[in-house]
């Protein structure tokens, strides 16, 4: 699942559980629950790996990548 390796990549960075949750703007239970569920959303992801200093890298063929970042996350107006 995509929240285990989430929470690798937070294990490895010493990064916890409420660090990310208040970066995200939502309670830690609330992240909790979301990763239980399975339920991060494509934006949330983007936002998740770049708190993480990650990258989302979309590799359509073996010579092209496409790295998503936060400025492909759409803005409420």
């Amino acid at each position: 699942m995509v929240s285990d390796k989430i929470k690798q990549i937070m294990k490895m960075k010493k990064v916890t559980n409420v660090q990310l949750a208040n970066h995200l703007g939502m309670l830690p239970q609330s992240l909790a629950n979301k990763f239980s569920r399975g339920s991060i959303s494509a934006d949330e992801l983007i936002q998740i790996l770049d708190f993480l200093e990650c990258q989302l890298i979309i590799e359509p063929k073996p010579d092209v990548l496409i790295k998503l970042t936060t400025d492909d996350i759409k803005r409420e107006p």
